[in-house]
C-alpha cells in the first residue's frame, strides 16, 4: 500500500535553493512563513540554535525544520560548516498533516541513512557543476529528497505519535488510504473500523493510542485541509463542500467556523498581509 501518495498527491513539495556555501558566509535564517527548511550539512562541526534549543552537529547530517522557524549556526574554532540549504512550500498555509505531525527539526546523520545518500551526493554533484538546467535540477532532487525523508521517518519510526505513527500501523494504514482518497464519502466510526478489520470500539481506542486523536476529529481536521487548500487556488464554496464531504454550503460553513473560529472568507483574508509581504 502506498501510504504517502495520497497526500502527496495534494501537497507536492516545491523547492527553491537558498544558500550554499560556509556558514562564516550565512548563519542567521529568518523565518519563513509557509515554507520548510531544508539543510545538508556537507562537512565541519558546530551547533544549530532553534527556539532557544542548542543542538550539535557533529558530523555530515540532513536537518529538516517543516514550519521554517528562524533559526542560527554556530560555529567554534574557526572551523565552518559547509551547507546546501533550501526552502520547501510542502502546503503548511493550509495545514499540511504530514508537516503538522513532525518534529520542529529533526536532525538524521547520513551515516544512519544509506537510502538517502546517493541521493545527497548527487545534490552535491550537480551543485557543484555549471550544466545547463542546474537549478531546475537542484530543485527537483531537493524535492525527491524531502520524498525519501518522509519514507524514511515513517519506516524507522522516527515519530511514535501521530500520523507517520498511523501511515506505519498496518490496520490504520488502510483507513488512512481511504480517508485520504475520498474524503467525500460519509465516513463514519463503523465504516473506519471496518477498513481496518477491527471492531468499532477496539478501532477507536486504537486509532485515538496511535495518532493522538479520535478519527473523527482526524477527519474533520482532513477535510478543512483540503478545504483549505482549495480556497487558495481560488474554488467557490459551492465546489469545495461536496468534495470535502458537506451536503452542503451552509454545513461546511459551520464545520469552517467552528474549528478555526473564522469563516472561510475571513480565514483568506487573514492570509493577504502574509501575501503582500512574501510580494
Amino acid at each position: 500500500m502506498d501510504r504517502l501518495t495520497p497526500l502527496l498527491a495534494h501537497f507536492s513539495p516545491k523547492a527553491a535553493v537558498y544558500f550554499h556555501g560556509s556558514s562564516c558566509q550565512k548563519t542567521r535564517f529568518c523565518p519563513q512563513s509557509g515554507q520548510a527548511y531544508l539543510h545538508l550539512v556537507e562537512a565541519g562541526q558546530g551547533a544549530l540554535l532553534l527556539n532557544g534549543e542548542r543542538i550539535a552537529v557533529t558530523e555530515p547530517c540532513l536537518i529538516f525544520m517543516p514550519r521554517g522557524d528562524a533559526h542560527q549556526f554556530e560555529v567554534q574554532h574557526q572551523h565552518s560548516l559547509l551547507l546546501y540549504c533550501a526552502t520547501l512550500d510542502c502546503g503548511e498555509v493550509a495545514g499540511n498533516p504530514l508537516l503538522a505531525a513532525l518534529p520542529d527539526c529533526s536532525v538524521i546523520p547520513l551515516s544512519e541513512c544509506a537510502s538517502l545518500r546517493a541521493l545527497i551526493q548527487l545534490i552535491w554533484q550537480e551543485n557543484q557543476q555549471q550544466y545547463c538546467g542546474r537549478d531546475a535540477a537542484l530543485q527537483r532532487l531537493t524535492e525527491y529528497l524531502l520524498i525519501l525523508l518522509l519514507r524514511f521517518i515513517m519506516a524507522q519510526g522516527l515519530v511514535q505519535v501521530g500520523l507517520f505513527a498511523g501511515l506505519a500501523d498496518k490496520k490504520l494504514a488502510a483507513v488512512f488510504d481511504a480517508i485520504h482518497r475520498q474524503p467525500q464519502l460519509e465516513w463514519t466510526l463503523e465504516a473506519m473500523a471496518l477498513e481496518a478489520g477491527m471492531s468499532r470500539a477496539r478501532f477507536a481506542e486504537h486509532f485515538r493510542k496511535v495518532v493522538g486523536q479520535t478519527p473523527a476529529e482526524y477527519l474533520l481536521n482532513w477535510r478543512l485541509t483540503l478545504a483549505r487548500k482549495e480556497l487558495l487556488a481560488g474554488a467557490s464554496l459551492k465546489q469545495i463542500a461536496p468534495a470535502v464531504g458537506y451536503q452542503s454550503v451552509a454545513a461546511f460553513h459551520r464545520a469552517f467556523r467552528q474549528r478555526l473560529g473564522v469563516s472561510p472568507k475571513e480565514w483568506l483574508h487573514q492570509l493577504q498581509p502574509t501575501a503582500e509581504q512574501a510580494a
